[in-house]
């Protein structure tokens, strides 16, 4: 059994940017409405900016702004001629357009490769930048030592951020790609075969190492509440007979998430 230390691998990320040519141009962030949660993840991306010495603009925005208004927001905000990347936090509350207000970022500042442009390009391989989770993904993968024309993965969850990109680039790259979502029926019996398993199911402890076979990989993007702690999808109750090496909630992914976000803006905006 290994634990995946997140924020190690995120410290050598980010201390490998430090050697880079700062970028000049700030790096936006959008928050609309006081969610909490969202609140804490942008902190981390702050943190981590004030470490590479970058100037993070963190904008809060009305709960009530209307689509519209939103959006001319935002275009306003990232368009600026002195921002370099910009992000919008999700989720956004309920009443907006989701899609019409990210694609207010336009392409070269898009480090979250969340807008239509980006998304196209990124599923043709024609994108400068990867999304966030498909580069930490495969960042673990690549220090697993593993050649990923080899590996039989599964993917749990299809969502907009974790599942549904990492599935379009592991797709073409992979011996075999086992996909699975919220109608998959007997999910932990379909798992044993699979050298990696990367889950973005937000369901707590969903699966564990008794499901797996031996010397199987974990990479977890999975968190919610069970009894008031965070946890991830997995459950790493058994790891060590299994020897099965896993990402920790907290401490996995996330750091890593945040590494690879400022990794996209250095490569966004290049020195001259």
């Amino acid at each position: 059994m290994a634990i995946i230390d997140g924020r190690k691998i995120a410290g050598e990320i980010l201390d490998a940017l430090k050697l880079r040519t700062k970028p000049e141009k700030f790096f936006g962030a959008a928050l609309v409405g006081d969610d909490s949660a969202s609140l804490s993840f942008l902190r981390q991306k702050e943190k981590a900016a004030k470490a590479l010495g970058i100037d993070f603009r963190l904008y809060k925005l009305a709960a009530d702004m209307t689509t519209d208004e939103l959006r001319r927001k935002i275009g306003r905000l990232a368009g600026a001629s002195t921002c370099g990347g910009f992000i919008v936090q999700l989720p956004l509350p309920g009443h907006i357009n989701r899609r019409y207000v990210l694609n207010a970022v336009p392409a070269p500042k898009d480090v979250d490769v969340l807008s239509e442009p980006s998304r196209r390009a990124f599923a043709v391989g024609k994108n400068p930048i990867l999304p966030p989770a498909v580069a930490a993904a495969d960042e673990i993968m690549r220090r697993q030592g593993k050649r990923l024309s080899e590996l039989s993965v599964a993917v749990i969850g299809a969502g907009f951020l974790v599942g549904g990109p990492i599935r379009v680039w592991l797709e073409p790259r992979i011996k075999k790609l086992h996909a699975f979502d919220e109608h998959t029926e007997n999910l932990q019996d379909k798992l044993a075969e699979a050298d990696f398993v990367i889950s973005g199911a937000g369901s707590p402890k969903l699966f564990r190492a008794k499901h797996l076979k031996k010397g199987a990989v974990v990479i977890d993007f999975g968190s919610g509440l069970l009894d008031g702690r965070v946890a991830g999808d997995f459950d790493p109750e058994g790891s060590e007979a299994k020897d099965v090496a896993y990402t920790p909630t907290p401490g996995g992914t996330g750091p890593i998430l945040v590494a690879k976000l400022f990794e996209n803006f250095y490569t966004l905006n290049p020195s001259a």
